[in-house]
């Protein structure tokens, strides 16, 4: 088996939009993939090395892939392969701490040529560690951060894990290569606090002023019910800002809280007596005071440890992984836990894979296109992150 590696790099070139409703973006990204030296490719096996390239596909794009989106060579002489990725992709964003939330945007890019000792020619992929995020057009400077690095990955498609061999399929199915192309952007989160949460807790504040309503209940529950439907009109305008999703956000806890609230002020003027209000209303202030400050604590919390992640993307960029450590905080640890959290399968099926040095260091006669049998590969090849070698 001759195995011929890729140095990839890519470049993130433009974000246009992010649609919620949808769970998709618009961006443009320029992926590069050249022959590592000192290799070089045989005459034999220049055809499916071709191959391997030209049957590459955007695993989530929304739409048919142009003609100019699929690798072409652009230098023989080098091994060179450049393709512009533009368009429309799916992204299953994770709404639980909106507004406070930072969502991945990825790109997967998978290649039909089978990981099967059956073919001769494989090809890996390395990170060139020059990737970068150079935004030429970002239309969502109000709404988003702006992305500041590029975390490119490369495994492999997942088997499913309760297959067994069968008389019609014996063999264990093929598995093809993958480049993820990840990059992060954060939500400013400015206008829902100044559009939903101030407006709400106002409305909550509010409904204590019917309490002065002296000895008339039917006026008294007028008012709050006012409230408590103006709360219910916001608890629609919040759904309306998401996806239809099976959970909720913090947006809407925060909603239906002050919600319940209310319907505490409705039952409290339903059965509290008109001598008690003075107290009534202090007790109630104070605990809906006591609540947002809870809920502020709660998004400080929760902003800080997604704008780690952010912080994560960026010096994963520069310096390598990062990985869990014993000196770690705890905000710091659950950022990295929200940072891998995905099920991207790194294991290479033939044990191929290699780092960059390794590359490097490949024999003379390995480099120009020689056998390897995956049982010469070290170790190393293997080798998945400190941070996935924590968890295992």
């Amino acid at each position: 088996m001759r195995v011929y590696y890729f140095g990839v790099r890519v470049n993130w070139d433009k974000l246009l939009a992010i649609d919620q409703q949808k769970e998709s973006f618009k961006a443009q990204i320029f992926v590069e993939a050249t022959l590592l030296h000192p290799q070089k490719v045989r005459e034999r096996d220049e055809e499916d090395v071709l191959k391997f390239f030209t049957r590459a596909t955007v695993e989530n794009s929304l739409a048919k892939p142009k003609d100019d989106e699929f690798p072409t060579q652009d230098d023989k002489k080098n091994w060179r392969f450049v393709w512009l990725i533009h368009g429309e992709f799916g992204e299953e964003l994770e709404l639980q701490n909106f507004p406070f939330d930072t969502q991945d945007l990825s790109v997967m890019l998978r290649f039909g040529w089978p990981c099967k000792d059956r073919k001769e020619v494989q090809v890996r992929f390395v990170d060139s560690r020059k990737s970068k995020v150079f935004v030429n057009i970002f239309c969502l400077k109000n709404a988003w951060t702006e992305p500041k690095a590029v975390d490119v990955r490369f495994g492999f498609t997942k088997i499913d894990e309760n297959w067994k061999p069968t008389p019609e399929e014996p063999e264990i199915p093929d598995q093809f290569p993958l480049i993820w192309i990840r990059c992060q952007v954060g939500r400013k989160p400015k206008f829902y606090l100044l559009n939903v949460v101030l407006p709400v807790a106002s409305i909550v504040f509010a409904s204590i002023s019917s309490l002065a309503v002296f000895e008339d209940m039917g006026g008294r529950l007028g008012a709050t019910l006012t409230l408590l439907l103006t709360a219910v009109a916001y608890k629609y305008l919040v759904a309306e800002m998401v996806p239809r999703i099976s959970y909720n956000t913090l947006l809407d806890w925060y909603v239906l809280i002050c919600w319940a609230f209310l319907l505490l002020m409705v039952l409290g003027n339903c059965f509290v007596h008109h001598d008690a209000k003075t107290a009534v209303g202090f007790t109630f202030g104070a605990l809906f005071a006591f609540f947002n400050a809870v809920f502020a604590v709660v998004c400080l919390r929760t902003h800080r440890v997604e704008r780690q992640r952010l912080e994560i993307s960026d010096d994963r960029g520069d310096h390598g992984e990062p990985f869990l450590g014993a000196t770690s905080s705890d905000e710091e640890n659950e950022a990295l836990v929200l940072y891998y959290n995905d099920d991207f399968n790194t294991q290479d099926p033939q044990g191929l894979t290699r780092t960059l040095e390794e590359v490097k260091a490949l024999p003379k006669e390995t480099c120009n296109g020689g056998s390897m049998s995956p049982s010469s590969v070290s170790t190393s090849g293997s080798y998945t992150s400190e941070w996935q070698r924590h968890r295992m």
